[in-house]
């Protein structure tokens, strides 16, 4: 199991939780979702407007289905799974890919038009993140199935994300979120029928982790994608994952980053940055807003 970031568990996929008593990756899945579901199941119930929108999504069931599927049971359990196998750094770097994916999504399937410069981006964050999958790899041994699930995952979430665009854009995050959770949860019970059970104490950091982390962060996450799309928001969640390598190393828990290591992690930043920051668009000066309105207003002289 890989021992990376002790303090970034809700950032980095659970990796603590999961190095905490050997916590199964499923049951954090499940457990975390449950616990969100009941959270905001709780909140939605103390609100009149959002009870008959809720209705609305449970008269939907494949609409329901689908969206839990791609966005909470394909992405939590795809990652965690990952997080076991190539560790927590390089499933982050995978799921940072997130910007990139949603921007090949949308132009395939939804129509959207990317700019030359976020192509150019896109390529260098997959090279920079593929040539670290393998130098993580260290002993030369490369898991491609741990790889397959954490890009699995990240692509499940990246067309969830336009879907939910679409689909939810009449319905607010708080009383969409409820069903979705609710639906996730029993579609990963199944799989948790035959892990290891867990402790109090680890149930307890599970309850925790979903209800005071994941639902506020859910909520903030689903609204940005109502609001400015599911690209933006991948982009707004890129702070912590870049980090966490450096993270590892400051807490003592991991070697220095080589320079390979560093240049590669600033190549990945690089990339993101080419595909989710506009060029700001330039201003005319103050004097110039000024002149061209006067000379609007001066009549023409004959």
């Amino acid at each position: 199991m890989d021992t990376s970031s002790s303090v970034y568990a809700p950032f980095s996929r659970d990796g603590s939780l999961m190095r905490f008593g050997d916590t199964d990756p499923l049951l954090v899945a499940t457990g975390r979702t449950a616990v969100c579901c009941a959270v905001l199941s709780a909140f939605a119930a103390g609100r009149r407007d959002t009870k008959a929108q809720v209705r609305d999504v449970l008269a939907r069931p494949g609409r329901l289905a689908l969206l839990a599927l791609l966005g909470f049971a394909a992405y939590a359990v795809g990652t965690l799974l990952a997080i076991g196998r190539i560790g927590t750094s390089l499933t982050n770097l995978v799921v940072a890919l997130l910007p990139c994916a949603g921007l090949a999504i949308g132009a395939l399937f939804f129509g959207e038009r990317p700019r030359p410069r976020q192509v150019v981006g896109a390529g260098i964050a997959a090279a920079a993140t593929a040539a670290y999958a393998f130098a993580a790899s260290g002993t030369g041994r490369f898991d491609t199935r741990g790889l397959l699930l954490a890009v699995a995952g990240m692509l499940a979430f990246a067309l969830y994300g336009f879907l939910y665009r679409g689909r939810m854009a009449d319905v607010v995050p708080l009383a969409a979120l409820p069903p979705l959770l609710g639906a996730a949860t029993l579609m990963m019970i199944p799989l948790t029928l035959t892990t290891p059970g867990a402790t109090a104490a680890q149930w307890g950091a599970v309850a925790l982790l979903g209800g005071a982390v994941y639902a506020p962060a859910y909520l903030v996450q689903h609204r940005l994608i109502l609001l400015r799309g599911p690209v933006f928001t991948a982009a707004v969640q890129l702070a912590v994952p870049f980090t966490v390598r450096l993270g590892d190393w400051a807490l003592g828990d991991a070697a220095s980053p080589s320079a390979a290591e560093l240049a590669l992690l600033v190549c990945g930043v690089v990339g993101i940055a080419l595909v989710t920051v506009d060029r700001p668009r330039a201003a005319l000066p103050a004097f110039g807003r000024r002149t061209t309105a006067a000379s609007a207003r001066r009549p023409r002289s004959r």
